[in-house]
């Protein structure tokens, strides 16, 4: 667990009205770090971004 990519990953809940979704959101402050990346969500509403490995779930 030393590794320190691990500490910077979030979870946020993603509305269905933010679709199409993409990483960095509109309201993150870290808009400029890295390019914005359009994500699918898995049959259970999942997804993580391949950049960062922020994790998003949709809500019900």
């Amino acid at each position: 667990m030393g590794d320190s990519q691990t500490k910077h990953k979030s979870f946020s809940l993603v509305s269905k009205e933010d679709l199409p979704f993409h990483c960095p959101p509109k309201e993150s402050q870290k808009w400029n770090m890295h390019p914005k990346v359009f994500l699918s969500f898995d049959e259970q509403g999942k997804t993580s971004c391949p950049y960062c490995g922020d994790s998003y779930e949709l809500e019900k």
